[in-house]
């Protein structure tokens, strides 16, 4: 008979409230968005949006042309897309090289003007991407060039880039210049240096360059701006004035705090506008934990903001899993939040090959006042589990250039010991949402082939989708217009959430996922959300699919369905006809869940041990004409390009009669992916209930049937509200939590929202009987839970891992 446990959690000694809080000030930006975006699919995209809280930018890459420029006021963040982007393209910005009196403009290059540009880094607060091989139009010299396009939510920039190793003895001069919408913009060019921007819904911007030795000017309606070729770069730098914040006069230092004494370089840097904060990397390899001091002193009578970039580059240990906490001085995670952009890929030559890690944040310090924060740095582990992160891979310096590569790619990691799972929101590479998917603490189990080894990449088992929708003519219609929304990265539980629109503006899509800390085995969670506002046709519909009809690196030889109550059916693979094998298997119970196991490890030159997948529904709601519909099984045959067999895919469709949705309709699931050893020696995690399972269970549907059954908790609040059950969200009542919950595996994530302050506060989670102590998790110190920020409600948002497994299962 399984031990029952009782747990409580006091979190906080009485004498940490004597320390007081932060200054809420560091938490003013943290309502901070930015969205680079295409408006069509990718493969029919030649311009790209730029969107944040206070400007809206039109890009035609192919152009090379700026065809809109929008200051957003306050009071107009809720308008349509359609006003943003506008009825007219204007031409705002162009580019020259200047020789003997004559300018020869910067064009795009006809062999390369289909690509879009790399997307080099994006997220909560920054946005970069870079055109490259750029020319002289026809008559000037030969030389290339590269336009730099990147953006805060308050300011943004172009920076062209002369692309030669040497200069020519002539002198030459770069030169950006900019025109402006009359109508909507007021010119002020006082200040040689500095050009003051008043748009007509009375936002001001300030105009400048990143170099001391440029010159600015304004005539005729032109905004001009010159640079000596020597420079080899010039930038237009646009600058939004935020009321009763002032940014330059913050005194910056940062230090080591793994070796006291080593002071880190911080430097300002125009182009970036930004301080540039550099990380030591002074830590152990995945179990350590890197530690930067930073203080933040503001010496005037004014509030100061600052734009901060911590950054790694050249040895960056551990890339594959990067979690960045900001804390305080005693070392409790403040929930400032940090935007994580990376990238490892260097196989040719590019201006932003890695490998390099960067962090971007915002804080604000009040006049007068110091600041200290620590930069805590972990890979492999927080405390003594290992991390959950997410964040974006640039793609820079991987593969060729294409019009659907170097895109948006985001991977999200258990550890740092590969990746876990991928996903591409525009579907450049893959056309498909999740792209590699890697299991967890698996090693080899063949003496003579050594990958993968401990602590390292896992093979591929990839590829899934969700909503893809194909018209009567088997052509797919793609999610367009993706956003991408980053509410926590790290290191207990992530949740970044992709909201975009169907092909014809039918409905409203969003995709939810969430990667967990946890010391057995994958498991992802993921909240698809469809709401439909006009009829959508269609003639296939796959809600999800694992893999994906154009990405797929695993087939099994059997499948399995089930609820919480045991087996329903096990079936064997067929591949002996390409599409629908076998349809509308129903889903019935509280925990519907399918196994695809007995993979076959396609790869065994390379790899000594493979993984078997599996999904569990764990909500459903679907209203279809004001009727509530259950979703379906089935299995689909695809030949994969890939590894050149032909692959079984597992769907999750509507009843095969709905051909259409129409205005009102939605679909609101919440499902769970697992993946897990399929062979039982493989394992080599410290679980050791799940251990002594997988050993008996491996390459079977028992493990599925586990996951549904014993990891369906049951809640029960005396004190605060259930806001989610997949994983737990409860809202505090007064700063308290007084919870139970029965049934689990591993680590279960508990978020509690609705806290007043970051370190205050009294939660009580029991399970019937022996109590646990979370602080047995921390090994640095306060390094066991995760703190976030709503900026919506002005409150925090603590997430722990709560052990939920006996030592031994019989």
């Amino acid at each position: 008979m399984k031990r029952n446990i009782y747990f409580t959690l006091l979190f906080l000694l009485l004498s940490i409230k004597g320390w007081g809080q932060l200054p809420l000030s560091l938490w003013d930006f943290a309502h901070t968005n930015t969205y680079m975006y295409f408006p069509e699919v990718l493969e029919k995209s030649e311009e790209f949006y730029i969107q944040t809280n206070h400007h809206f930018l039109r890009f035609n890459s192919s152009e090379l042309k700026l065809t809109r420029f929008r200051s957003i006021a306050s009071y107009e963040k809720l308008y349509q897309l359609s006003d943003l982007v506008g009825k007219e393209d204007d031409d705002i910005l162009s580019m020259y090289l200047e020789y003997n009196g004559e300018k020869y403009k910067v064009i795009r290059n006809e062999v390369s003007k289909d690509f879009i540009g790399d997307w080099v880094e994006g997220g909560k607060f920054y946005q970069r991407r870079y055109i490259s091989d750029l020319k002289l139009e026809d008559g000037g010299p030969l030389f290339r060039f590269g336009l730099e396009i990147a953006s805060w939510n308050d300011a943004f920039s172009f920076t062209l880039d002369y692309d030669e190793y040497l200069l020519p003895e002539d002198e030459m001069s770069l030169i950006i210049e900019l025109r402006l919408p009359e109508a909507h913009y007021e010119v002020n060019a006082d200040n040689s240096s500095q050009i003051k921007i008043q748009s007509d819904n009375h936002v001001t911007w300030d105009l400048t360059s990143n170099k001391e030795n440029n010159s600015i000017s304004y005539k005729k309606g032109v905004i001009s701006i010159s640079s000596p070729l020597s420079n080899k770069s010039i930038s237009a730098l646009f600058q939004r004035r935020i009321q009763n914040y002032y940014t330059g006069k913050l005194l910056v230092y940062a230090n080591d705090k793994n070796a006291p004494y080593q002071t880190l370089e911080s430097f300002r840097d125009p182009q970036r506008q930004a301080t540039v904060i550099s990380m030591s990397g002074n830590m152990e390899s995945k179990f350590g934990m890197e530690r930067t001091k930073v203080v933040f002193e503001n010496p005037t009578d004014e509030i100061q903001f600052e734009r901060v970039i911590f950054e790694k580059k050249g040895v960056v240990k551990d890339i594959t899993g990067a979690s960045l906490i900001l804390r305080d001085k005693q070392g409790f995670p403040t929930g400032i939040p940090i935007q994580i952009s990376k990238n490892w890929h260097n196989d040719y030559k590019h201006k932003f090959k890695g490998p390099w890690l960067r962090g971007f944040t915002i804080v604000a310090i009040p006049p007068n006042e110091k600041v200290e924060l620590e930069l805590s740095r972990v890979t492999g582990f927080w405390g003594t589990l290992p991390a959950a992160s997410h964040s974006q891979l640039s793609l820079t310096s991987w593969g060729k250039e294409n019009q659907a590569s170097h895109q948006l790619w985001e991977e999200s990691a258990i550890g740092a010991f590969g990746e876990n799972i991928c996903y591409e929101p525009y579907g450049g590479i893959a056309e498909s949402m999740i792209t590699d998917v890697r299991p967890l603490f698996v090693k080899s189990t063949q003496p003579n082939i050594k990958e993968p080894e401990e602590y390292n990449w896992t093979p591929n088992v990839g590829g899934g989708d969700f909503l893809r929708f194909y018209d009567d003519k088997g052509n797919r219609k793609n999610i367009k217009q993706v956003k991408v929304d980053y509410i926590r990265n790290c290191p207990n539980l992530t949740e970044v959430s992709y909201k975009g629109v169907t092909a014809n503006d039918e409905a409203d899509y969003k995709l939810t996922t969430h990667l967990m800390r946890t010391n057995d085995f994958v498991k992802a969670y993921y909240h698809i959300e469809l709401d439909v506002k006009s009829k959508l046709e269609f003639s296939r519909l796959a809600i999800a699919q694992f893999g994906s009809e154009t990405y797929a690196y695993s087939y099994e030889n059997k499948f399995a369905f089930g609820n919480e109550n045991g087996l329903l059916k096990e079936i064997k693979n067929r591949k002996d006809k390409l599409g629908y094998v076998v349809q509308e298997i129903n889903t019935p119970g509280a925990a519907p869940w399918v196994s695809m196991h007995d993979a076959v490890n396609y790869d065994l030159q390379n790899y000594g041990t493979w993984a078997n997948r599996g999904l569990i529904l764990r909500e459903t709601v679907i209203i279809i004409n004001g009727k509530v519909v259950k979703p379906q099984f089935s299995t689909f045959v695809h030949y994969s390009k890939r590894i050149q067999k032909p692959v079984t895919l597992m769907e999750l469709n509507l009843p095969l009669h709905i051909k259409e949705l129409n205005e009102g309709d939605r679909i609101d699931m919440t499902i769970e992916l697992c993946i897990l050893p399929n062979e039982s020696n493989s394992y080599y995690g410290d679980n050791e209930a799940f251990k002594n399972f997988i050993s008996k269970e491996a390459n079977t549907w028992e493990p599925m049937y586990r996951e549904a059954h014993k990891n369906t908790q049951l809640i029960f609040l005396k004190k605060g509200k259930l806001l989610r059950r997949n994983p737990i969200k409860v809202e505090a009542e007064n700063d308290e939590v007084i919870l139970d919950i029965t049934n689990g595996l591993g680590y279960v994530p508990i978020t509690i929202s609705n806290i007043s302050n970051y370190r205050d506060f009294n939660i009580v989670i029991t399970k019937n009987g022996t109590s646990v102590n979370l602080k047995e998790q921390e090994k640095f110190g306060n390094d066991y839970w995760q703190t976030d920020y709503n900026a919506e409600t002005k409150t925090w948002e603590v997430t722990y891992s709560v052990p939920m497994d006996e030592s031994l299962e019989p």
